[in-house]
């Protein structure tokens, strides 16, 4: 699968993977280099520039977003939303943490087999952070998760995806594993 945007040089080029039922795939790479454009290409709001994606049958895919703007009134900002209930203290990083944690009990009720994660850890506090750790270590389902954090990456990961500007490289292990095979551990 090859996939970027009209005018520019394709951001993935050449990918091809199957990712098995219960894998956790963490998506890693400089940011710009096409990590959101894969998820939301394997959510088919993107269609492949070349190539196809192929779903199972019963996959009932989850998407997390980095943005979360989508999730609410469209005539309301997320910040004219959560403002509704915001006290004098409240910050944005206070208010995006509230927004991650609905969302995430919204994820859970939908009972997904697959989820497909955007920095899920992205504004959220320590707590929340271990306690969403904690259920996707839990998670029977396939993951495909994006993060920059290496704690989150280590603790999950059995597969690592990292995009490069010049090609993909796709290694079975762990994050430690991957560092070591790369030369940087």
């Amino acid at each position: 699968m090859s996939q970027g945007f009209e005018g520019a040089s394709p951001l993935l080029q050449g990918l091809n993977m199957m990712v098995e039922v219960g894998e956790k795939v963490a998506i890693l790479g400089a940011n710009g280099i096409g990590k959101t454009t894969l998820l939301k290409t394997l959510m088919v709001e993107f269609a492949p520039q070349s190539g196809e994606i192929k779903w199972s049958e019963n996959a009932n895919i989850g998407y997390y977003s980095q943005d979360h703007a989508a999730e609410f009134a469209e005539n309301m900002t997320v910040f004219d939303w959560m403002s509704q209930w915001k006290q004098a203290g409240d910050d944005e990083q206070v208010v995006r943490g509230i927004l991650g944690r609905l969302l995430f009990g919204k994820l859970m009720m939908q009972k997904p087999n697959i989820l497909l994660m955007d920095k899920p850890t992205n504004h959220l506090d320590m707590e929340s952070i271990e306690s969403l750790n904690a259920a996707l270590e839990l998670y029977q389902g396939t993951l495909l998760f994006v993060s920059h954090d290496r704690e989150f990456v280590s603790s999950l990961a059995i597969r690592i995806v990292e995009i490069l500007p010049s090609k993909v490289v796709d290694f079975s292990g762990n994050y430690e594993d991957y560092l070591r095979s790369q030369g940087l551990n």
